[in-house]
């Protein structure tokens, strides 16, 4: 099983929606709205990044997970921005991109995806104030929010502040806040910055006896989504009913229902569902064997799919150091070495990475998705050991992955993934 757990996780989802194949400005909201479950264009390419990843994760754990590709991402990003010589190398070959542009690029264009996300958004709202009357009594305004926050911080008696060339390219590119603290105030102040742009999906971050001692810079990332389902699920029609455990055993999960016209594939050994949601993003679940699953996702087509699908409220943390681990196994080494770590791009000041955590969590209704992740990159300003390799129907009623992804006009990103087993 693990081993099939790994050959879907091995693969990036890069699926185009109809309306997102053209810019927003040429499609009316009633157009998108009247296209988006019906028209669906499928393609299948391979991120390295996203790609090696998601295998280590899944060859990480045995239980239910989450995981934010894109967060980590982003994380990365601001650790680049500040690399130089042999460190810098390093991290480019263990994330699969020749050089940072092409890094920052993949940043800039979600940045981009997110911008249009709004700017239709504010279109729909323009057109349920206008017509609201024809939306029946009762209807609610179009709300959706996917929002990314990227913030730098320092310790307060760090003289020297970061370089302007650094400050310059992650204004550029990620937007970053500036932040201080001190070891008595980080946990507190980290915590809080996380809950803030979360929506307090995910209030703590760090525990309360985090050690701060010598942390001197870390950089964050928190990505925040909800949206809803183009159609939702009746709430009547959920039951509880039985889930048949990776280790065999039963247990009762909360069960939405529905038969609806879904983007679907399926044959003797795997079956895929796409749940398409406003505003460009979808949810793809999978069933069964992963091999060639690439050619799989591009046979699919709209079929009437009687969906039986588990609500989920899940979250995962990666807290002891799995992140470095991943990156370790791809060659980094310098980053986490005190003696020849170079970041003087980020600050001229002898620091290195010395810890990287990232809590995620999801939940499911009737009525759509809400999802978080938070990542931070530690590092510290003294010698310590540091050891990097430490360690038609579809019934979702077995083990399952998901994908939370999205593609309009080239932005093809994954904000997250995972996979229910127990």
């Amino acid at each position: 099983m693990k081993k099939i757990i790994a050959l879907l996780l091995c693969v990036t989802f890069i699926l185009s929606l109809a309306g997102c194949t053209q810019k927003s400005d040429d499609v009316t909201v009633g157009q998108l709205n009247a296209d988006k479950i019906e028209n669906v264009s499928i393609n299948m390419n391979g991120d390295v990044f996203d790609d090696k990843f998601l295998t280590f994760i899944a060859n990480s754990t045995e239980d239910n997970y989450m995981v934010s590709p894109l967060s980590f991402r982003y994380a990365l990003g601001l650790l680049l921005a500040g690399a130089e010589g042999e460190t810098k190398t390093e991290l480019l070959s263990a994330l699969g991109v020749k050089d940072e542009a092409e890094w920052t690029a993949y940043c800039t264009k979600f940045n981009g995806f997110v911008k249009r996300f709004y700017q239709q958004l504010d279109d729909e709202i323009k057109e349920f104030n206008t017509y609201k009357a024809d939306f029946g009594l009762g209807a609610k305004a179009p709300f959706r929010a996917l929002r990314v926050a990227n913030s730098i911080w320092k310790r307060e008696d760090i003289e020297k502040d970061f370089t302007s060339e650094y400050k310059e390219k992650i204004a550029a590119n990620y937007g970053a806040e500036y932040c201080s603290f001190t070891p008595q105030n980080a946990v507190k102040k980290i915590n809080d910055w996380a809950s803030r742009k979360t929506e307090k999906m995910i209030p703590k971050l760090l525990p309360d006896d985090y050690d701060t001692t010598n942390l001197a810079v870390v950089l964050m990332n928190a990505l925040y989504f909800k949206d809803s389902w183009s159609e939702p699920f009746e709430k009547s029609a959920t039951i509880s009913d039985d889930f048949n455990t990776r280790s065999g055993k039963k247990v009762k999960k909360d069960f939405m229902r529905k038969t609806e016209r879904l983007s679907y594939y399926g044959d003797e050994n795997t079956q895929i569902v796409i749940l398409p949601m406003d505003g460009g993003v979808s949810m793809a679940f999978v069933l069964g064997d992963r091999e060639n699953l690439g050619e799989k996702i591009s046979k699919c087509e709209q079929r009437t799919v009687k969906l039986k699908i588990p609500k989920m409220d899940m979250e995962t943390s990666f807290e002891n150091k799995e992140l470095m681990a991943f990156l370790a196994q791809n060659g980094v080494s310098r980053a986490f070495d005190p003696n020849s770590a170079d970041f003087s791009a980020m600050i001229d000041h002898n620091i290195w990475v010395d810890d990287i955590i990232q809590k995620t969590k999801i939940k499911t209704d009737e009525e759509g998705v809400e999802a978080a992740a938070v990542t931070a990159i530690m590092m510290k300003d003294e010698a310590m050991v540091i050891d990097p390799n430490e360690p038609v129907e579809f019934n979702a009623d077995r083990p399952f992955s998901f994908y939370i992804y999205t593609t309009c006009d080239d932005v093809t990103a994954i904000l997250f993934a995972g996979e229910v087993v127990e």
